[in-house]
This record gives structure tokens, sequence and C-alpha cells, in this order.
């Protein structure tokens, strides 16, 4: 059972901590790993520097962990025979809290390293906390909900000459190129402030 603190849970034992800790290793690999496969089914020539194709993959790998735990948190279909074993209390229940700790840890591991690659994309230069920057990471997220919106359902072991393909790099070229402009517009202003008088 886990306690909580907070809204934080606390495994009550080692064994637990373990399981947890050993689960949200393995979700975060997953969700990298499927994200990397994405990247590589995409054109190779798209307008992105490679901080922002980082930053791309970990927004989708935190996307594929959302849906991972929105769809976890559905649970399957309801069956004739999986009712029947409800009913007479042989079916396993998930530990939701725990599930839900195991989602909290790779969301935060994930969110960590999101802050980082934004951070670096200015390279000093300017705080990434600005407006422009927003509208960078803004338009890198939105093109990371696009993609995953496509690329969901997919096998994407075998899209190689597919319609789906296609679809994927008209969005992403598109896309890419939106957040070319963010980033322009970003380093511009971090430009302009570097080159501002002090008073």
């Amino acid at each position: 059972m886990l306690g909580q603190l907070e809204d934080i849970y606390v495994p009550t034992n080692e064994r637990q901590l373990r399981r947890i800790q050993r689960k949200s290793d393995e979700l975060d690999t997953a969700v990298r790993a499927w994200a990397r496969t994405l990247i590589d089914v995409l054109p190779k020539n798209l307008p992105l520097d490679a901080n922002e194709v980082y930053v791309l993959s970990l927004f989708l790998s935190q996307q594929r962990r959302l849906n991972l735990q929105m769809d976890r948190e559905q649970g399957p279909p309801e069956t004739l025979a999986r009712g029947a074993l409800r009913l007479l209390g042989l079916g396993a229940a998930p530990n939701l809290e725990e599930e839900r700790a195991v989602h909290r840890i790779a969301c935060a591991r994930l969110e960590s390293d999101i802050e980082r690659a934004c951070a670096l994309q200015t390279n000093g230069r300017a705080s990434p906390d600005g407006e422009r920057a927003i509208d960078w990471r803004v338009a890198i997220r939105f093109m990371a909900q696009s993609l995953y919106h496509i690329a969901a359902e997919l096998d994407l072991r075998k899209i190689e000459n597919s319609a789906q393909r296609f679809q994927l790099a008209v969005v992403a070229r598109d896309l890419a190129s939106a957040v070319e402009d963010a980033r322009s517009a970003m380093l511009a202003a971090a430009g302009d402030r570097e080159a501002a008088p002090v008073r």
C-alpha cells in the first residue's frame, strides 16, 4: 500500500520502491525508444538543429507516456470473461496508486530533460523564459503533438512506403519550418537584448 504525503505517494517498503523504480526505468526507456523510432522515419533534411530534434524526441516521449497512462487508467474493454473473473474476485486489479507513481517519476525525468534542453538553445545569450523562447518551445511541442496524432496507432517499423509515412513527412516539413521561424525570432530577440545598452 502506498502512503500519501502532499499528493506524493511514498512506497511503504523497499521491495515496492525497487519495483516502482524498475517500472519507471522501463517506461522511460520504452517511450524514448518509440520516439527515436518515429524520428528515424521522418525526412532527414528537416530545418531542425540537433538540439531541436532532441527536444522534439522528448516531447514525443512525454506524449507517448501520457497516452499510455490514460490507456492504463481506463483499463481494457470489459468482456464477459473479464467481468465474470472480476465478480468472482479472481481478476488481479491493477494498483493504480503504484502505476501513477511510476508515471510521475518518468514524467519528472522527461520534464527535467526538456527544461535543460530548452535552456541550452539560447547558448547563454539570454534567459530561455522570454516570450520568443516560449513561442519556439510551443512550436516544437505542437509539432510533437501533431506527429503523435498520426503515428500513435501505427507500427513504425512497417510504414516504409506507406501513405502514413508520406503524411508524416508533409506535416513534419511544414511544422519544422514553423520551428525554424520561431528559433530565428528567438535568437534575434536575444541578440537585440545583448546589444541594448545597460542603463
